[in-house]
């Protein structure tokens, strides 16, 4: 058979093959991955070297996809780690079957080490020391890959409350939202706790 004009295959079709078979599956398995672009698995070893590459496809098809490069660093360092929060809980909730997969996978991407290039130069500009930049980092990351997932729960969360045998905890699931707005809101409030937080850690507070 002559070879079609236009390839079946190329990383970017991997990666935004293997980020849509993430959310419809919650997991990602070559095979499942073949069957979904129309090829055999050995096909894919040709453009891959194995599952922790095609993970790698993922993210770098969710930094395309979501404008992260277009990340103004420029501001003070608060209104930047808030901007780049947000885009970044943006990015994971419209992918939250990838969120388990790209949350415990090594980032070895050169795109990757720029923007924590970036974020690096930020914080020890501001003042942070070099030993808490990372941990600061982390513990911002993990709250917004719970975030994310928090976006696509249930809007009630703790479901059959009685007044009865939990009256704190009844009056205050009475002020809190039962639709999306829910999981915004904690966003909102755990992201600005977190910055005013982070503030009190620079030497002068």
């Amino acid at each position: 058979m002559p070879r079609p004009r236009t390839p079946l295959l190329d990383r970017r079709r991997i990666g935004a093959a293997a980020l849509r078979l993430a959310d419809e599956q919650g997991t990602l398995t070559i095979p499942a991955l073949a069957r979904a672009l129309g090829v055999a698995p050995s096909a894919l070893y040709h453009h891959v070297s194995g599952r922790a590459e095609i993970i790698s496809l993922m993210r770098e098809e969710l930094a395309l996809t979501t404008g992260g490069a277009d990340q103004d660093w420029s501001q003070p360092w608060e209104q930047a780690l808030e901007a780049w929060a947000r885009s970044y809980l943006a990015a994971f909730a419209a992918h939250p079957g990838a969120v388990p997969l790209l949350a415990v996978a090594p980032l070895a991407e050169p795109f990757m080490h720029a923007m924590y290039e970036q974020i690096a130069e930020l914080l020890l500009a501001a003042g942070f020391a070099e030993a808490q930049v990372m941990p600061l980092v982390n513990a911002l990351e993990s709250f917004i890959l719970g975030s994310a997932l928090d976006l696509v729960s249930p809007p009630v969360m703790v479901p059959d409350v009685t007044r009865e045998t939990a009256p704190h905890l009844s009056a205050v699931l009475a002020q809190t939202p039962t639709d999306h707005t829910r999981a915004e809101h904690s966003f909102d409030i755990g992201l600005q706790a977190m910055l005013a937080g982070f503030g009190h850690l620079l030497p002068d507070n």
